[in-house]
């Protein structure tokens, strides 16, 4: 039978081989991370490993990590009697009065890493990915019957904001950065030819770990696929289907 290449290794050995070859998929890192984070009974590692790798949908948007809270445009697809417009970018302040402080151009990005990944790889090269705003059926409601577009005969078709590739990727790079940076610190405190961390050094490399909550918290850290029709830009929802006025904002 044939050896497995990872076979008797540690997971803290294939976590550090992982993290410095590009091509390992995130996923399979914050698995061996969550692993590590078990042997070590260490909550706030599994708590994180497991967060990205499931996603953040219907947790409180304040635990939510700093670099998932990237700012993207708004945009309006329309049309009236004589012309459709998609992708035109508007300011918060023409959505209704009743979403301001709640929406603007700040999107939380919930999905899992391993359907951010899916969602990249399927929207098409160009394209940004159309993130639904909260309420957005209800939002177009109201938005199509405030006087300056009903006066005009102006229906308002969908509410998104325009997420470029690099601002996912940059995520992606994000997690990957942290989990380096975890091996390094462990490493760091460990001695040479060990391959197996202690729970103490595993918590403390943890608390070295730069990430920050929504709410500024530092590592006490307590999403459905998209699709794009051929030739149009990925769309997708947002978690579980919320009212914009369920939607906490910093």
């Amino acid at each position: 039978m044939t050896e497995s290449p990872h076979q008797g290794t540690q997971p803290l050995e294939q976590l550090e081989q992982g993290v410095l070859d590009d091509t390992a998929p995130l996923a399979g890192l914050l698995r061996l991370a969550l692993v590590i984070g078990g042997h070590a009974a260490s909550q706030p590692l599994k708590q994180w490993a497991l967060n990205e790798l499931e996603g953040y949908g219907g947790k409180p948007a304040t635990s939510v990590p700093d670099y998932r809270r990237p700012r993207a445009p708004i945009q309006a697809d329309s049309h009236s009697l004589a012309w459709q417009r998609h992708g035109e970018t508007i300011s918060a302040l023409h959505l209704p009065e009743i979403t301001r402080g709640k929406i603007n151009e700040e999107v939380i990005i919930t999905f899992g890493i391993g359907q951010l990944q899916s969602l990249i790889d399927r929207t098409p090269p160009g394209q940004a990915v159309h993130l639904s705003l909260p309420g957005a059926a209800e939002l177009r409601t109201l938005m199509s019957a405030m006087d300056r577009y009903r006066g005009r005969a102006i229906v308002i078709d969908d509410l998104y904001w325009a997420v470029s590739h690099s601002v996912l990727h940059d995520i992606l790079d994000q997690v990957r950065t942290r989990l380096t940076q975890f091996v390094a610190e462990l490493r760091s405190t460990m001695p040479a030819g060990v391959g197996k961390p202690t729970p103490e050094q595993v918590h403390r490399a943890v608390q070295n770990i730069n990430i920050t909550t929504g709410d500024n918290s530092p590592v006490t850290l307590t999403a459905p696929l998209a699709h794009a029709d051929n030739g149009a830009a990925a769309s997708a929802e947002m978690g579980a289907p919320r009212r914009w006025w369920q939607r906490q904002r910093r």
